[in-house]
């Protein structure tokens, strides 16, 4: 996850009070909506993530990852097994730790009854499941705003802030497309800082989620639309 700072540029987006057409128009807009309902998804599972995160600390500084060390006589060496499939393996490579197997897998399975008790005690999995839960709700919350047409600019922008911040690998990333989302985005933070503003024409027919030349008029705040 990157910094919030691309949220707070949808956010400038919109309207300081809907005293305005323009103003009614954003906040009306269904993608802002969904945007709204996918950040509260996003910031909880930012949350569960946190607290899984500092529940295995916990966990591992309680009991350590389950392990078991193997001595491999031929080559002089000390092998750790953190399971069956790991521990097979190495006796396929050397053959002669096959004598040490049962010995191996009792310790390996001890040391996992002990994570698996202190995990129930500590609440370790129990919190991955609900963030992996959250994070299921957030996707769907996020695939619902990609597919909103947005009615305003604050629209628009909300879907390019999510878009960034949901897929940018890492924050200011210079590989394509990212530096040109960013500055799509600072476009539509401009110019709705100047007054101008773009507003999808709906014609009394509905909004068809095409976004092209013939769908927009461009405003200023001085000339504001009629909505009637």
């Amino acid at each position: 996850m990157i910094s919030t700072s691309f949220a707070a540029s949808a956010a400038s987006l919109l309207p300081c009070g809907a005293t305005t057409p323009q103003s009614v128009c954003a906040f009306a807009d269904p993608a802002i909506r969904a945007w709204e309902e996918w950040q509260t998804a996003q910031g909880k599972t930012l949350a569960l993530c946190r607290k899984q995160q500092r529940l295995e600390t916990r966990l591992q500084r309680t009991v350590g990852m389950p392990y078991a060390v193997v001595v491999v006589p031929d080559a002089l060496k000390l092998v750790r097994i953190s399971s069956a499939g790991e521990l097979d393996r190495l006796i396929k490579a050397y053959p002669a730790v096959a004598t040490k197997r049962n010995e191996v897998m009792a310790r390996l399975t001890a040391h996992h009854e002990r994570w698996n008790e202190a995990d129930r005690a500590i609440g370790y999995s129990v919190a991955l499941h609900e963030e992996e839960l959250a994070m299921d709700r957030e996707q769907e919350l996020a695939d619902r705003l990609w597919s909103t047409p947005a009615s305003s600019l604050a629209g628009i922008g909300a879907k390019l802030a999510a878009l960034i911040h949901s897929g940018e690998p890492s924050e200011e990333c210079a590989e394509f497309p990212w530096p040109q989302i960013r500055s799509a985005l600072a476009d539509l933070r401009r110019l709705s800082q100047t007054g101008t503003f773009v507003q999808v024409r709906d014609e009394g027919q509905g909004f068809k989620g095409e976004l092209n030349s013939e769908s927009f008029e461009t405003h200023s705040m001085a000339d504001p639309v009629r909505t009637s």
